[in-house]
């Protein structure tokens, strides 16, 4: 028997032995990878965040400009709702002994490190005898990660963060490193920081908060969405009790307080006060403030965001609150929809973006309905959906007119072409299959949204000639050059169809039809002009114009566009007509061919401006709701122009010179032409003389063929004032 024993002894003391030497020669691997990396992939520069800046909690200040006063004027407090900061000395113990307890139980006898986690977490990912990530941080690891918005899952990273969480610890003192922490903490969706969580969650002052509801909210900090008390209420519990019995563990509460804590029932009731809500201007405001300073000034996400919600900034808006204001109202109407259908779980949702030809936006909706938070998505900036046939101006039709490839009547093969898998591609709207219609003339084609005339087009530009367009002088941001699933935008059916992998914001197509309206210069889309602080100046703003079509090919696309509404071949616009009697428009429709995206893009010589409509689940649209784009911008637009003067694109004319032209050849017509339409060419890009109808060919019944219109200066076909 003694023997047995002493085998067995003997075998217990051998495992725990090569346990140990596992851990050891683990140690050792660890060490080893820690020094390589450090001395390979590291130049010594400091990545430590600033502490003493997070509590940045002054107002800053939205100015934008009176009409009537002529000056800027406050127009919107940006108070940091969502974060109420709490010095350190008025957070209670039992707050910090919590977080503490679950998170870091070392925290205040290490020196930024927990070697013996770090040394788990760290063979974890060298050895990877786990497939899930472990938790070795500390405190002031997890500071310095949410502050540097570090969240790559590699294990330079954490070399990186427990380099800066030892100089950390050897700036600051424990005190501050947990101020901090306790201050940007998340507590569920935008709510950050100990002092918001006890509001939010309880209604009380953090320094009023009870044993219980520490333990609380520090358990919801691990993962807000699963401990959140009012949809989680039993996960929170469970993880509360984790925490108490930790806390008596560690001995930071007595038996006592542990048992009463246990016994007590948490009722949540949501004290938070909120400011009022922001429009959709101020909020994108915010956004583009911060990816300024993050583009400016190298600062992290995180700490831009801080800035602009409490740095004191005063922040020269570009918003229009009077446009703005007629802008939301018409989404917030109920009556300005298609009716909903049965089956919508959801309604279909809509945005617009409106801006100058400077680049200056001036009203943006980013949703339907009233608004009733704050920061909530903008669709109009912030999703991508996919364009249709809006992409064929900018994609196909401008850059094959800027290289004389097309003109104004153009004939074109109204047919399908042939790819190289032998299929006949793509068919018109309302076709049943791809057919060969004859000839049509490229004014016509832009009317009707025909898809065969930009394929044959697309066979003398190129995608890739197209693509370059888009992205480097238009600056389309969201094309694919190649994917890992092998998409590319650069192909016949993106740039042709605006069938593209992702799909485009709101934004950026107003941005790159603002060239149809200004001579050819593209600027990119700001909200502001200028940000100060402190007295000085930060960041600055203004007209970026840069010449991507020459004036005479933009005014020829103007005119083009014009077509689209003022046209009379089933303009896919035309019913935009009735209402801009007095103005000049100009502007372009986009279906998709599964009917889940519906587009307006165009401009007026005042503003241009991108309305989408749809479902955010990509649903199909009804027949009843694909005009609702198309009305959404009708109802915006005349909003916003009431009261102005009506103007025209005359300043934009540039050498173009307007001729009738044949619409049976495309040529110049001749006073024995049946019927003639009027088009505008560059004067280096004319047509030649029609020839097919003999001198004793009358016109048709009706129609002008006045041989002065043969020749002239380009002019307004449109009442001017």
């Amino acid at each position: 028997m003694l023997k047995k024993l002493k085998k067995i002894g003997a075998a217990v003391g051998r495992v725990v032995l090569t346990g140990g030497l596992v851990l050891v020669i683990t140690g050792c691997i660890v060490a080893c990878v820690l020094t390589v990396y450090i001395a390979t992939n590291f130049s010594g520069e400091s990545n430590l965040p600033d502490v003493d800046a997070i509590n940045e909690n002054q107002t800053s200040i939205v100015m934008t400009y009176n009409k009537t006063t002529n000056r800027y004027e406050e127009y919107q407090r940006l108070q940091g709702i969502n974060r109420v900061w709490v010095d350190y000395e008025d957070i209670p113990a039992n707050l910090v002994n919590a977080v503490i307890a679950i998170e870091d139980e070392r925290f205040n006898d290490h020196y930024g490190v927990d070697w013996k986690r770090t040394i788990l977490a760290m063979a974890n990912l060298v050895l990877h005898f786990n497939d899930t990530e472990f938790g070795g941080s500390t405190i002031t690891q997890q500071l310095v990660k949410n502050l540097n918005d570090d969240d790559d899952k590699n294990i330079q990273r954490k070399v990186r963060e427990i380099l800066t969480a030892i100089e950390m610890e050897s700036v600051y003192t424990k005190p501050e490193i947990l101020q901090a922490y306790l201050n940007i903490l998340p507590l569920s969706g935008d709510i950050e920081g100990v002092g918001a969580g006890a509001q939010y969650y309880f209604a009380k002052d953090v320094g009023e908060l009870t044993i219980a509801q520490c333990a609380a909210l520090a358990s919801i900090t691990n993962n807000p969405a699963r401990y959140n008390p009012y949809t989680h209420p039993k996960e929170l519990q469970r993880r509360q009790r984790t925490v108490l019995y930790k806390m008596h563990e560690l001995g930071m509460i007595t038996t006592d307080e542990y048992q009463q804590a246990l016994g007590e029932e948490l009722y949540f009731k949501q004290g938070f006060e909120k400011s009022g809500i922001y429009d959709y201007y101020t909020d994108m405001l915010i956004d583009d403030v911060a990816a300024a300073l993050v583009k400016t000034y190298g600062y992290t996400e995180t700490h831009a965001k801080n800035m602009v919600l409490y740095g004191g900034l005063t922040i020269y808006s570009c918003e229009d609150p009077e446009l703005q204001a007629k802008a939301e109202a018409i989404y917030a109407d109920e009556a300005n929809f298609p009716e909903l259908r049965e089956s919508d779980e959801k309604p279909p949702q809509a945005a617009i973006y409106v801006m100058d030809y400077t680049g200056k936006c001036v009203a943006v909706v980013g949703g339907r309905g009233e608004k009733t938070a704050n920061r909530i998505l903008n669709r109009a900036v912030s999703s991508v959906r996919q364009p249709g046939s809006t992409m064929k101006p900018i994609a196909v039709y401008a850059p094959a007119v800027q290289l004389n490839l097309i003109h104004f009547s153009s004939q074109i093969p109204d047919c399908y072409i042939t790819l190289r898998d032998g299929s006949k591609w793509p068919k018109n709207y309302g076709q049943s299959s791809p057919r060969d219609s004859g000839m049509t003339w490229v004014d016509n084609a832009i009317q009707n949204s025909k898809n065969t005339v930009p394929a044959q087009i697309m066979q003398s530009l190129t995608p890739q000639r197209a693509f370059n367009f888009v992205t480097g002088s238009l600056n389309l941001s969201s094309l694919v050059t190649s994917d890992k699933k092998g998409n590319t935008d650069i192909d016949y059916s993106p740039m042709c169809l605006g069938g593209l992998t992702q799909g485009v914001y709101p934004r950026e197509m107003a941005a790159a039809y603002q060239v149809f309206g200004n001579g050819g210069y593209y600027n990119e889309p700001y909200s502001f002009t200028k940000v100060m602080q402190n007295g000085e100046v930060i960041l600055e703003n203004g007209p970026s114009p840069v010449q991507v079509l020459d004036t005479d090919s933009a005014y020829v696309m103007n005119r083009l566009l014009q077509n689209v509404v003022q046209g009379e071949y089933q303009a896919t616009a035309r019913q935009l007509k009735s209402s801009w009697t007095d103005w000049e428009v100009f502007a372009k429709t986009g279906t998709t061919q599964t009917n889940n995206d519906v587009w307006l893009v165009g401009g007026t010589p005042q503003y241009v401006a991108a309305s989408w409509f749809g479902y955010d689940e990509n649903q199909e649209l009804t027949s009843k709701q694909t005009s609702a784009a198309r009305n959404l911008w009708n109802k915006v637009m005349l909003a916003i122009h009431k009261g102005l003067e009506p103007m025209n694109f005359d300043a934009y004319v540039g050498n173009t010179v307007e001729h009738a032209y044949c619409p049976e050849t495309g040529l110049l017509a001749t006073d024995t032409c049946p019927k003639t339409h009027i088009g505008v060419y560059k004067p280096d890009h004319l047509p030649e003389t029609c020839g097919k109808h003999p001198a004793s060919a009358a016109p048709e019944e009706g129609v002008t063929t006045d041989p002065s219109a043969t020749e002239a200066t380009t002019a307004s076909t449109q009442t001017t004032p």
